[in-house]
């Protein structure tokens, strides 16, 4: 049987063995052969030898089922979905999980948490400002982003996905909420002594998200000078701000599962053309799906803000 061409691309393009697919899964060959063979879940093409060959499609598609089957789905249901309905089954199935938020059960800090939720209910855009700002001036830069605000922002994701509160109350708070950042941002910017060039920014297909934003005031709360480019940006495009800028470090945000194989692809090619090859840190929620990528490039992860923040006073030591 002759081997299906290799054009177009590159997501549909039949290149993994079923060893690699297993790695980059988690899936045992056994279980992959017998979701193929019984359910159809995947098509995999055949090389000459016989061997079975799959596509990144078919890489992100076995990540849902297994996610969904973690979730208590069962594979003779879910096996013939769409990438698009898998996607948004296991989307809903892992918002109804428990609350990944915890409230603050610290004085200040919970009272500040509590007006700024109560705030976010009645769609008090100036009570939620207000508190923002006394947030800012009460706590310090560390306790306003980990104890209050990252709280507070997972508090308007769980909610809003559980349907407490409605959409338009997540939009109006997110407003506020990066509204507040942004000037939080410029006082650091014109109140610092210029220290080493960071780029922050995400690759294609992710859009901004206020949590990359808290990982640039933690930066910027060091001494590192940022450039932010936003989300949605082409690789070559990153690699061409970092070395017009000579930046020391690059962060890239993953917040979106989608595209794994492109994304991991794209931070090879950063990895061989920056400048600045041995500073690349991943963040975001969806960074776990490239540890083995990152082991292999000797990029950083940052699981959190509080990692985050010790990666970079640990680079940002080396290179002051």
């Amino acid at each position: 049987m002759k081997i299906v061409e290799l054009k177009g691309d590159l997501s549909k393009k039949p290149r993994h063995l079923i060893q690699v697919v297993g790695r980059r899964t988690g899936i045992s060959s056994d279980v992959i052969r017998a979701w193929e063979r019984r359910y159809g879940a995947i098509i995999s093409q055949r090389t000459d030898t016989n061997r079975r060959l799959y596509t990144d499609d078919d890489i992100e598609k076995l990540t849902l089922l297994k996610r969904a089957i973690n979730a208590g789905r069962r594979i003779g249901d879910i096996a013939n979905l769409s990438y698009d309905d898998l996607f948004e089954l296991v989307m809903g199935d892992e918002s109804n999980t428990a609350k990944s938020y915890t409230r603050p059960n610290t004085g200040t800090v919970m009272e500040l948490f509590d007006e700024a939720t109560a705030a976010i209910n009645e769609m008090d855009s100036s009570r939620l400002d207000i508190t923002l700002s006394n947030a800012v001036a009460i706590l310090s830069t560390s306790d306003f982003l980990l104890e209050f605000l990252k709280p507070l922002h997972t508090y308007i994701n769980d909610e809003c996905n559980r349907g407490s509160l409605r959409y338009v109350q997540e939009r109006f708070s997110k407003i506020c909420i990066r509204s507040c950042l942004s000037n939080l941002s410029v006082q650091f910017r014109t109140s610092k002594e210029e220290g080493p060039k960071l780029i922050v920014g995400s690759l294609t297909s992710e859009q901004e998200n206020l949590d990359t934003l808290m990982h640039i005031i933690v930066a910027q709360n060091i001494g590192w000078d940022v450039t932010y480019v936003g989300g949605n940006i082409p690789h070559d495009e990153m690699i061409y701000i970092a070395n017009k800028i000579s930046a020391r470090a690059m962060v890239l945000a993953f917040n979106n599962s989608r595209d794994i194989s492109r994304k991991a692809h794209e931070i090879r090619v950063i990895k061989n053309e920056a400048q600045q090859k041995d500073n690349i840190v991943l963040i975001g929620s969806e960074v776990s799906n490239f540890r083995q990528l990152a082991d292999d490039v000797k990029a950083l992860i940052s699981n959190d803000l509080s990692s985050f923040r010790l990666t970079m006073e640990r680079l940002y030591g080396l290179i002051r």
